[in-house]
């Protein structure tokens, strides 16, 4: 038969005091609070699911509350309770979330007194020439694309 834990309050949080060695105190419904050597506080979740013990990591103190480390917690129990991997689940929300991002990269754009661009992307530079800006700027109009900063 499992312990009863009894829930963690905001005010015993911010009196853990870090020690020798990580620890955890329990929160109940397999949440925990990991308090490290250095200080931090890193809420976790130890569930069984098809025979195998898993630790899912659900973020830091004070970053996620209380209050919202239970409700993951308890939105984690469900997932289980349904037989869904809960790792599984969160590593494939996360590429959703990748996939639906659209790919951005920061560059810089410097155009010279004769009329050349210059492209610039973390190491890499590329240098156009008058014709290469010109066919450039014929392609994105016909194509449709806007052309900004003109």
């Amino acid at each position: 038969m499992p312990k009863l834990a009894i829930p963690l309050t905001d005010e015993q949080i911010a009196g853990l005091a870090p020690r020798d060695r990580p620890y955890k105190i329990s929160d109940g419904h397999g949440l925990y609070l990991l308090v490290e050597p250095t200080g931090k506080k890193r809420w976790r979740m130890d569930f069984r699911l098809r025979g195998r013990k898993n630790t899912l990591a659900f973020g830091i103190y004070p970053d996620l509350s209380l209050a919202d480390a239970r409700q993951q917690c308890l939105n984690t129990n469900q997932l289980i309770r349904d037989g869904i991997d809960p790792v599984e689940w969160k590593r494939q929300q996360r590429r959703q979330a990748q996939a639906a991002a659209p790919a951005t990269r920061k560059f810089r754009l410097s155009m010279n007194d004769q009329g050349g661009m210059v492209i610039e992307i973390s190491s890499h530079r590329m240098a156009l020439t008058v014709q290469q800006v010109a066919a450039l700027r014929a392609f994105l109009v016909a194509t449709g694309d806007e052309i900004r900063g003109e």
